[in-house]
């Protein structure tokens, strides 16, 4: 029998926090559900440090604030983040960048491990959300 859906939350200050603190609230949850399989933890922990890397790399002279949630229900993983950065002209439609990039991988990446990805300017933040079905442990 699965745990109740559950949601779990943290906020990253850049400054000072780096993705680092992203990834010590993830490490926290995981022990929290030993019943997440290490497939979905995985995607789910690089879907984070992906949108969090990009928001503190797109605001480097002010700080930021990035609210993060997972949501955890027995058949989804639901990983939100709303952040105070600087405001997306458009949503951005991810694309793998040449060969010789060194950039712009991160959206693209997320949307080969998940199965929805979606972006939205809301309340003055930029709102992700990033859904993965569970996979059977």
């Amino acid at each position: 029998m699965q745990p109740s859906p559950s949601n779990y939350s943290a906020v990253v200050h850049s400054p000072p926090d780096t993705v680092n603190e992203a990834h010590d609230f993830l490490e926290t949850v995981w022990g929290q559900r030993p019943d997440i399989g290490a497939g979905d933890r995985m995607a789910i922990e690089t879907a984070l440090s992906e949108l969090v890397t990009n928001v503190i790399q797109n605001n480097p002279h002010r700080p930021v604030l990035c609210e993060v949630t997972l949501t955890v229900t027995p058949s989804a993983l639901v990983l939100r983040t709303a952040d105070t950065g600087e405001p997306l002209a458009e949503a951005p439609r991810p694309s793998m960048p040449d060969a010789d990039a060194e950039h712009g991988r991160g959206l693209a990446l997320i949307e080969l491990i998940a199965d929805e990805l979606d972006y939205r300017y809301a309340e003055a933040r930029n709102v992700w959300q990033v859904t993965r079905r569970r996979q059977a442990a």
